[in-house]
């Protein structure tokens, strides 16, 4: 392996840069690849060194609450190819929201109401990315990944990535073993926004007829006024996933909170719960301990004041997810990664 190969490895690098939440930790060593020959090399590198692998895009769905002892691998693979009227197949790198803008421009419809989810196109399917009524998984046809254990590509067509809510084989997988390299997406030629959501029905009325670019704007509309600009504010989004809890459950602690928002799933026998009500309940919206916070507009959003460690925002995490066990007997789940 040539030296020049491994020209843009960084050693000790400060990860602020690479991540949302702007925490002060540090990885090992760090690399930014471009192309799939620079990825080859940098897997090589980790595993003549026996060093553990982490890809990140835009490290937006990351908190990191130490220094990372292995290779960061940061994934620059880019490009949008048309290989039919529908189909789309996308490098990894690029910029999610861009893609969505793309194909609105482009007349190609169905990730409208995934408008400004930070991140990039490889995070997606790991993810299972989703927000108002949609998720990712319904527009999979086939996810490309490079699986550092068999030294190999590997294509995994939908039903094969196990999705399940915010969760895939991806993200079970061992931390580094797949590495996405492209997403084929299967989107639609009719312009038909789903508008199921209570937050998008509210927007319209229901004799309007409304157009996927109008869904674009509303729901860009609604991000904004919810949650900080993670330029501005450190911040990974939502922090918590939304419950799932069983219909008895849902029954004892609607009979004592009647506005509990709440979704009914597979014919009633569970419901899913808003995580920031619970979190509001609790009295966390605006609250602070340090440096980390809460946002003040959305209690399921931690924030970096400025100078807070990764330790500082996890801490927090907990003692809010403690407090709503406490208050309501329901156990919150980190949709965040810890490393």
């Amino acid at each position: 392996m040539s030296e020049a190969r491994l020209s843009n490895l960084i050693e000790n690098a400060p990860l602020d840069a690479y991540t949302t939440f702007g925490v002060k930790q540090y990885a090992h060593f760090l690399i930014e690849v471009n192309n799939l020959p620079e990825l080859y090399v940098a897997v090589e590198f980790a595993r003549d060194n026996h060093l553990e692998v982490m890809v990140l895009g835009s490290g937006s769905n990351v908190l990191f609450v130490r220094d990372f002892p292995g290779l960061i691998i940061i994934v620059r693979l880019t490009g949008i190819v048309q290989e039919s009227p529908t189909r789309l197949r996308i490098g990894a790198g690029e910029d999610w929201h861009n893609l969505v803008k793309w194909t609105l421009a482009n007349n190609l419809f169905g990730l409208e109401n995934l408008a400004l989810i930070p991140g990039t196109v490889g995070a997606a399917p790991i993810q299972n990315i989703g927000a108002y009524g949609v998720e990712i998984e319904r527009f999979v046809k086939r996810v490309h990944v490079f699986d550092t254990h068999l030294a190999k590509n590997l294509d995994f067509e939908r039903d094969a990535c196990d999705f399940a809510y915010r969760d895939s084989l991806f993200k079970r997988a061992p931390r580094g073993r797949y590495i996405v390299l492209e997403v084929e997406l299967e989107l639609s030629d009719s312009d038909a926004p789903v508008l199921t959501y209570p937050a998008l029905a509210e927007r319209f009325d229901a004799d309007e007829q409304v157009t996927a670019e109008q869904v674009y704007h509303a729901v860009c509309d609604i991000r904004r006024s919810k949650l900080p600009d993670p330029k501005v504010v450190g911040n990974a989004g939502s922090f918590f996933k939304n419950p799932v809890i069983s219909a008895e459950k849902f029954l004892k602690i609607s009979e004592k909170n009647e506005d509990v928002p709440a979704f009914p799933l597979e014919n009633g026998d569970f419901y899913k719960l808003s995580a920031a009500w619970l979190l509001d309940k609790a009295g966390w919206k605006g609250r602070k301990r340090g440096l980390a916070g809460v946002f003040d507009h959305h209690a399921l959003v931690l924030v970096n004041h400025g100078g807070a460690t990764g330790e500082d925002i996890f801490l927090l995490a907990q003692e809010m997810s403690s407090s709503v066990l406490h208050k309501f007997g329901i156990a919150l789940q980190p949709e965040v990664l810890i490393v």
